[in-house]
């Protein structure tokens, strides 16, 4: 009698964590642009938490007081960096809008005389129209890029999260340290300190890349007197946070554009960016990441492209992030049962 009433009430249990399990999946499914902004929000919450600490032990100043302040020179900075970003990339892309139909009727012109010797080629890029296709690929794009930057109004909610969250980290912290056994909580403990630390020195690591990356590739483009220079250079800071897809997409971009407007510079244009690259790879890159957090590429661009096919470009930027969590959770929990079944 006893063991069936067990049974009974184990099927129940399975019933009710299948039905609560569906029912979270659809709860996240129809509400994941608050489960991204949360998560982003967090985020910021967890690389902003030590400056909190320094402010509380150095100065003595309240972590709600560090908090306000920390809110204030984020925006302070956040609409310096846009403004001064705008002033100086905005004429260029007013002049790339305007002269679209121009250099639409470049690329036609020098595709078709470059295939004119073979006429199947000829009838297929007449079909195609090389410099439409061009000009919808570049229209998709900054209308993409410009839909991402109004979607970034939507990234104060995530900082008034981050903010909730940088002031309660070890409230928050302790609370899903008491969600565990006892005997687990110290693994726990230091499994998530490990996320954290990662998570903060990639992202120092990752901005300081970007920003010497998009300088560099800005003046190269300007010494070599490639028009847009300004564009390109902050293209590619914002894409190089994926790695190789990033520069591609931008020195694509660059090198058509370039084609039809001044095509004695599409060599420079590609050499800038190889330079630029081998000097990131060989010098910026392994500075930056000298005992910090490596990624490896093949497992992260498939894991970008997973995430770009399910949540857009912002699935793009947030995949790195995410990766080197997942990464930490996987070296830190997975590798050392598998050691332990092995043995």
């Amino acid at each position: 009698m006893e063991k069936s009433n067990s049974e009974f009430w184990m099927k129940v249990k399975l019933i009710l964590v299948g039905i609560f399990s569906i029912a979270a999946l659809l709860l996240f499914y129809y509400s994941l642009s608050i489960v991204i902004v949360s998560l982003i929000g967090i985020g910021i919450g967890v690389l902003i938490a030590p400056i909190l600490s320094f402010a509380r032990r150095k100065f003595k100043i309240p972590r709600a007081l560090s908090a306000l302040l920390c809110f204030v020179v984020i925006a302070v900075i956040i609409g310096g960096a846009s403004f001064g970003i705008w002033y100086l990339v905005s004429d260029q892309v007013e002049s790339l809008s305007k002269r679209a139909p121009e250099i639409s009727a470049n690329l036609n012109s020098r595709f078709s005389s470059l295939f004119m010797r073979y006429p199947w080629l000829q009838a297929q890029l007449e079909a195609l129209n090389v410099g439409a296709t061009a000009q919808g690929l570049v229209s998709h794009f900054f209308k993409g890029l410009q839909t991402s930057f109004t979607a970034i109004g939507g990234l104060l909610f995530a900082l008034i999260i981050s903010l909730y969250t940088a002031v309660s980290l070890n409230d928050y912290f302790a609370a899903v340290l008491r969600a565990f056994p006892h005997n687990h909580q110290m693994k726990v403990a230091s499994v998530l300190r490990r996320c954290a630390t990662t998570l903060r020195l990639w992202f120092r690591a990752q901005m300081i890349d970007m920003l010497i990356l998009g300088f560099m590739t800005g003046i190269g483009l300007w010494i070599t007197g490639v028009d847009y220079w300004a564009v390109w250079g902050l293209l590619t800071a914002v894409f190089g946070i994926i790695p190789y897809l990033g520069t591609l997409i931008v020195v694509g971009c660059a090198s058509i554009i370039t084609l039809a407007s001044e095509p004695s510079l599409v060599l420079w244009v590609i050499a800038v960016f190889v330079v630029v690259q081998q000097i990131e790879g060989n010098i910026i890159l392994p500075m930056l990441m000298k005992g910090q957090v490596e990624l490896p590429e093949v497992p992260l661009l498939i894991f970008i492209l997973l995430m770009g096919s399910w949540l857009g470009i912002m699935g793009v930027f947030l995949a790195p992030p995410f990766f080197a969590t997942m990464r930490v959770l996987y070296v830190e929990l997975y590798l050392p049962r598998v050691g332990e079944e092995n043995r």
